[in-house]
């Protein structure tokens, strides 16, 4: 397995932590109104991961806290910067189909861990930022 993966994990990891977090906060205070617990996990949790991830992503850094932490960015590979549509495409394809062509062509991607499907699929990689 590729470091650059490993340091893809650990940052999703990171990230579901944050993303967790900050869902749990809305769903205490702002949206204690709705009781139903199918709405938070169905809607609310991955409207607000979208959201997060997208943010963070379009502020210009192209990195999340975990991609921070973890020292690696997102870079489109037309060498501009990222945009809102390319961010949308690739979340919502790495939250759909991607988990299915990986886990197929898993020796290939598990080789070189800056290109994924999603990435594939937005036009995408991710790189090693340098401190």
């Amino acid at each position: 397995m590729d470091g650059l993966l490993k340091r893809r994990i650990g940052a999703g990891v990171v990230d579901l932590v944050v993303q967790g977090m900050v869902s749990g906060v809305l769903e205490k205070t702002v949206l204690k109104r709705i009781k139903n617990k199918a709405v938070h996990s169905l809607i609310t949790e991955p409207v607000v991961n979208f959201l997060i991830e997208t943010v963070q992503l379009s502020t210009g850094s192209g990195q999340t806290v975990g991609q921070r932490l973890f020292q690696i960015q997102v870079v489109s590979e037309n060498g501009q910067p990222l945009a809102i549509k390319q961010i949308a495409k690739r979340i919502v394809y790495r939250e759909t189909i991607a988990p299915i062509k990986g886990w197929k062509n898993r020796e290939v991607y598990w080789q070189d861990g800056s290109v994924l499907p999603e990435d594939e699929f937005a036009q995408t990689r991710v790189v090693r930022t340098v401190k």
